[in-house]
């Protein structure tokens, strides 16, 4: 298994020198979760409860996506 770079938020800190790196089936699942995201926030449409939350967590995936995108790592 190879090395792991963590991923810092927003004000944690310094962040890490080297690109993010994911192996591509962590990135396959990363990218079906954010998909599943996605259809179910527009799914819910404006009648959902949730629509903030679900905002909010695929603006969070989508961010996290971008940075693994393209995916550099163990294939």
């Amino acid at each position: 298994m190879g090395s792991v770079t963590p991923i810092k938020r927003k004000g944690s800190g310094i962040p890490p020198t080297t690109g993010a790196h994911i192996d591509s089936i962590s990135y396959a699942l990363l990218v079906e979760t954010l998909i599943g995201f996605l259809e179910l926030r527009i799914s819910e449409g404006d009648q959902g409860h949730h629509c903030n939350e679900l905002e909010r967590l695929t603006q969070k995936l989508e961010n996290l996506a971008k940075r693994f995108t393209p995916p550099k790592g163990a294939a």
